[in-house]
């Protein structure tokens, strides 16, 4: 009686499922994906990440750009007793009360090809002795300074080809998290339906062992069969309904990862429908490693990490060798007891000065340095081919494995039907007394384990599919590149 009531509920609980309601959604894989790439977490984490990426890349090249900028000192108050030197060339200590305030305009250029400084400002100085309640005023109403590294590494040009680079891959590795989401919402797409398809199965099979449980009962009774088969029929519908029970609840865990992966969150039933008959792609190793080698983050990443082994070992050979810098600053300035009198009849001011650095004896700092830079830079070169090697493998392994799931979607969908019509006919054998509850029960094992294969077969080539555009970057359906010329499309 326990046992009737339970199947009826399952029945029940089926036909509310199968009926559903008005607003369910039915999902294709495409359209999970689409969704899951405008409003699912992954989307939205590399899209947070691309465009920081950009904004540093802009503030970066802002910085070459003419820099305006205002500076303003409030009065500085001084009180103190200092050592000053008395017209008669002797010192006396004197209390100083003063006060001082400054305000500058400057305009700055930065030019990264010959990494000069160039700059123009305005300045005006006031000092206020509070001593003797007098003001003195210093003016610089036009001033040009030119500052110049000389037989020195440029660093600016080699920061701004690093973070050229860095903003090209960026493009890359935006469109490549977006295959990432892509994988995992096609991990999470069939796991779900996975998960509803094993619930329907244990469903079927919690039903058909019911009745085979029944009619042992009574071919037992009339002693057709022995108990051992009777008892074998009897495990076989409590196991059915625990797997029953395990599925369903695996089925809401699936349900609620699948709805976080593509961005729902209304409690509206979904339903799942994969395309179970892929059409043929014809993929290329050799074009599939084109494509890599051609739009790849990691080939760019590859070559940044080369130019900054490449920037140490220079930086560390110019930070031993000799250098020099030139200032050069030449403008107008005047002084006056007034604020109008400091603009006037105003006297040329030029500064000129040439630092040099050259190493002389370093118990052979320099030298060591040097060398460890340039070991370093065999190190990365070695690093870099060790993963460029990988880099191709993966995506000849990839492709290998793509055209063999091709194939064993069509094995795996033949296989599950034959397995289908195998148990359809054991269960008829069986009903009419042809074969044994042992048989029965291998072929009903071999039918689930048929089936399960046909799904995992079917998301194992839409998840390598995906991972082979993720490592292309290239749709190989439609056959055109995910970016163009670095950009993301």
């Amino acid at each position: 009686m326990k046992n009737k009531i339970f199947l009826v509920a399952l029945f029940i609980f089926a036909i509310l499922r199968a009926q559903g309601t008005s607003d369910t959604l039915t999902l294709s894989l495409s359209e999970s994906i689409r969704m899951g790439q405008e409003h699912g977490p992954l989307s939205s984490m590399a899209r947070s990440a691309y465009e920081v990426k950009k904004q540093r890349y802009k503030a970066f090249a802002a910085g070459f750009l003419p820099q305006l900028s205002l500076q303003a000192d409030a009065p500085q108050f001084i009180r103190t007793i200092n050592s000053i030197t008395q017209p008669d060339g002797s010192s006396a200590f004197l209390l100083q009360r003063q006060a001082q305030s400054s305000l500058s305009l400057a305009l700055l250029q930065r030019i990264p090809w010959t990494n000069t400084e160039i700059s123009v400002y305005s300045r005006l100085n006031r000092l206020d002795n509070l001593e003797t309640k007098t003001a003195l005023y210093r003016s610089s109403p036009l001033t040009l300074s030119v500052r110049q590294s000389l037989f020195s590494i440029n660093t600016t040009a080699w920061s701004s080809e690093l973070e050229d680079l860095g903003y090209q891959s960026s493009h890359r590795e935006f469109v490549e998290a977006m295959e990432d989401a892509a994988i995992d919402i096609t991990s999470k797409f069939f796991g779900f339906y996975l998960a509803s398809m094993n619930v329907n199965n244990a469903q079927l099979n919690l039903a058909i062992n019911d009745t085979l449980f029944e009619m042992s009962k009574g071919r037992f009774n009339v002693g057709k069969i022995a108990e051992n088969d009777l008892l074998q029929s009897e495990l076989a519908f409590l196991n059915a309904r625990t797997q029953y029970e395990g599925a369903f609840i695996e089925y809401g865990r699936a349900l609620q990862n699948f709805r976080y992966a593509i961005g729902i969150t209304d409690e509206r039933p979904i339903h799942v429908q994969p395309n179970e008959t892929p059409a043929f792609i014809d993929v290329e190793q050799a074009k599939a490693l084109e494509y890599a080698l051609q739009f790849r983050s990691d080939v760019l990443n590859f070559e940044v990490q080369k130019i900054t082994a490449s920037r140490n070992v220079r930086q560390t050979e110019s930070n031993n060798s000799f250098s020099m810098s030139v200032f050069a600053n030449i403008g107008l300035n005047q002084k006056a007891n007034t604020f109008g009198d400091a603009y006037i009849n105003l006297l040329d001011q030029q500064e000129f000065s040439v630092q040099l650095q050259v190493p002389l004896y370093g118990f052979g700092t320099g030298s060591h340095a040097v060398e460890a830079a340039k070991a370093e830079r065999s190190r990365v070169e070695t690093s870099v081919t060790s993963q460029q090697f990988s880099f191709k493998q993966e995506v000849l392994y990839q492709v290998k494995r793509f055209r063999q799931l091709q194939t064993q979607v069509a094995l795996s969908g033949k296989a599950d039907t034959v397995a289908q019509r195998r148990f359809d006919v054991a269960r008829e054998r069986f009903t009419i007394g042809k074969i044994d509850v042992p048989n029965l029960f291998l072929a009903q094992s071999e039918k689930d384990a048929a089936y399960r294969a046909r799904i995992q077969t079917l998301s194992d080539y839409w998840t390598t599919y995906y991972r082979l555009r993720r490592l292309t970057l290239f749709d190989f359906s439609n056959k055109q590149p995910l970016v163009i010329d670095g950009e993301k499309k």
